[in-house]
């Protein structure tokens, strides 16, 4: 199981923005250190309530993370104060998804000075976002937000459409050819007009329902031609 956890937010709007992006992603656990949750979290918890109704409140930090196998602290600022405590300061969040194992605590530091050093000797590694040199420090909801998005890669999937095969494809090129004819297309260049069709169309990859409906349209023209003709 992967818990958030918040030390020391001073901001009450950022503890519910990340309450938000956890339900986004999946995530219900959030433990408060230190942290004061208001209205004005709830206001932009929006529809993730229940997580700050659930939040646990520790004042021991060192004390609760000592029966978790695995503590990541985040930082945004790349300095020699980390790595006094990491062997490898910083891996990024792809990596860290690849060594999640059993009860994990991620922590997200202060708004304004991150993680204190004391924080940091509790962690087993240090996450950071790549971020711009120019400006590298995020807002913590957003780091949060990208984090917590690489490690719930995976856990939802879209509904994957149907992509059409070969045969749908010429058929919908048939269609085209029969709206080529009716339109007095050059004879000579329908040929080469189908394989630049078929091309096209595959490198498209057409859903079946995007074909059915590229085909419907053809039709509708093709008999409305076919009704001036009378």
């Amino acid at each position: 199981m992967i818990e958030v956890v918040l030390v020391e937010l001073k901001i009450p709007e950022n503890i519910g923005f990340i309450a938000r992006v956890m339900k986004n992603f999946g995530f219900e656990k959030l433990v408060l250190y230190n942290c004061n949750v208001s209205k004005e979290s709830y206001i932009t918890a929006a529809h993730a309530k229940d997580v700050l109704d659930k939040a646990v409140k520790v004042e021991n930090l060192k004390e609760y993370l000592e029966e978790k196998n695995l503590v990541v602290g985040t930082t945004g600022v790349r300095s020699r104060r980390v790595e006094r405590y990491i062997r490898r300061p910083y891996y990024t969040p792809e990596e860290l998804r690849e060594m999640i194992k059993g009860e994990t605590a991620i922590l997200f530091g202060r708004e304004d000075y991150g993680l204190y050093d004391e924080e940091l000797k509790l962690c087993n590694v240090i996450v950071s976002v790549p971020t711009s040199e120019e400006y590298p420090v995020m807002n913590v909801s957003h780091a949060a937000a990208v984090i917590l998005y690489e490690l719930s890669k995976g856990k939802f999937e879209f509904e994957k459409e149907e992509i059409a095969t070969q045969k749908d494809v010429d058929r919908l090129v048939e269609y085209f050819e029969k709206l080529m004819k009716s339109i007095w297309f050059p004879e000579h260049r329908i040929g080469r007009m189908k394989v630049v069709l078929k091309r096209a169309f595959g490198r498209a990859a057409l859903t079946k329902y995007e074909v059915d409906a590229i085909s419907g349209i053809i039709r509708k023209t093709l008999l409305y031609l076919e009704e001036l003709k009378k």
